[in-house]
């Protein structure tokens, strides 16, 4: 049967996966304030590495993906294209 999680261990897990967020962001000024969190809540190292190779894996997954013209449209600004 399937133990119900503690109030400690949703704590726990919301935290890594605030910091797993921030890490798909790009939010590094929010890295050492959740890995702190995350060990104060009983968070081992192999845990945050754990996350931490899963936000890399996220991040790579859609690297290799297209982009399309609407998305280079939404992305660039008109002073970053060089008309020759």
């Amino acid at each position: 049967m399937k133990e119900p999680k503690t109030n400690s261990q949703t704590q726990l897990d919301t935290a890594l996966r605030a910091l797993k967020i921030a890490i798909v962001e790009g939010a590094s000024w929010r890295y050492e304030h959740l890995v702190q969190a995350a060990i104060q809540l009983g968070a081992t190292d192999e845990d945050i590495d754990v996350v931490a190779h899963q936000a890399f894996e996220t991040l790579l997954s859609g690297a290799e993906q297209p982009l399309t013209a609407r998305e280079l449209a939404a992305t660039w600004y008109r002073g970053q294209i060089r008309h020759s």
